[in-house]
């Protein structure tokens, strides 16, 4: 029996020492937003004790797009776009609760109308009525989401790589992700996050690896450190999608386009066609060389793409006239 004891105690001080040795601890909030904020970067009161993060840059006299980045990232996954729409087009962008600089919700909600409406409070903030919704991954979901919740707050919607289509050839998880649902890895990631994690994790994402830059997986890492933000996420992967959603999708009436990676391992070419043929009237471009994050990936082909479906639709407005 004091053998038996000796072990289990040997083994505790062991898994003791492994978890202050693997430990990588919470970012220092002032340190992160002294890096990763810039001279556009506002924050807004949501009314339930958090602020939210966003900016609000480009031509303010264009039209104004929403961008809304997916989980795990942060806003700045929609730089390139920024750079290369501003001088047309007024780009709003936020951090979504338990991202970047927003920081986790206080009232622990995660769900899509709570992340809409922390988007609509920005609208009102930056005084816009309505913007075309731009969203990858899980921030297409909030944004098709929103066509249906918050029409009037939409001129159109941009789904790039967009979740919550319920179709047989089901999402592959990322590698974090994937140890972010199973109870251990939901024990363990708020306290332990190694940078190889994300960097393989943001590999899965992209068509062309090489194209990861140290800097960007140092950015995924150190944001994802920002202090509540692991514990947000396992949280709002706890989270019901909803997906009995799907069924609303085909009454969506603004108009839709679909941007889609056809190496998209994270979720496969298959959902973008189950939009497709779900929206009326939807229209869908894919990219040979991109995966799962085109705009950051591919974001010369996807801004063209974004300004010249704009221009047909203003086109459209004016035969009517």
């Amino acid at each position: 029996m004091k053998k038996t004891i000796r072990i289990i105690l040997l083994l505790l001080v062991l898994a003791g020492a492994a978890f202050f040795i693997l430990r990588t601890p919470d970012t220092d909030r002032t340190e992160m937003i002294a890096k990763y904020g810039n001279e556009a970067s506002r924050f807004v009161d949501d009314g339930h004790g958090s602020k939210i993060h966003y900016r609000d840059e480009g031509n303010k006299d264009g039209p104004a797009l929403l961008l809304i980045h997916g989980s795990n990232s942060m806003m700045q996954t929609w730089e390139p776009l920024v750079a290369l729409l501003g001088d047309k087009y007024r780009l709003i962008s936020l951090d979504l609760y338990g991202h970047g600089l927003t920081g986790p919700n206080p009232t622990g909600a995660y769900d899509a109308d709570t992340n809409i409406a922390a988007a609509v409070r920005v609208l009102d903030t930056v005084g816009v009525d309505k913007a075309y919704w731009v969203g990858n991954s899980m921030g297409g979901w909030l944004t098709w989401r929103a066509g249906l919740s918050v029409p009037d707050r939409t001129s159109g919607l941009v789904l790039i790589d967009a979740a919550g289509a319920q179709v047989e050839q089901k999402i592959q998880p990322y590698l974090g992700a994937r140890l972010a649902q199973s109870s251990i890895g939901q024990l363990l990631l708020p306290e332990i996050t190694p940078r190889f994690l994300v960097k393989s994790s943001l590999e899965e994402n992209f068509a062309r690896p090489e194209l990861l830059t140290e800097e960007l997986v140092d950015r995924y890492w150190e944001l994802l450190r920002f202090p509540g933000n692991r514990k947000a996420a396992v949280d709002r992967g706890k989270t019901p999608r909803e997906p009995e959603k799907w069924a609303e999708v085909g009454r969506l009436k603004m108009p839709v386009l679909l941007l889609w990676g056809e190496q998209d391992k994270v979720i496969p070419l298959s959902h973008a066609r189950a939009f497709a043929a779900a929206i009326p009237g939807s229209k869908l471009i894919t990219y040979a060389n991109a995966g799962h994050l085109p705009m950051e990936e591919t974001p010369e082909q996807v801004a063209r793409d974004i300004d010249v479906w704009i221009q047909s639709l203003d086109a459209e407005v004016a035969a009517s006239e």
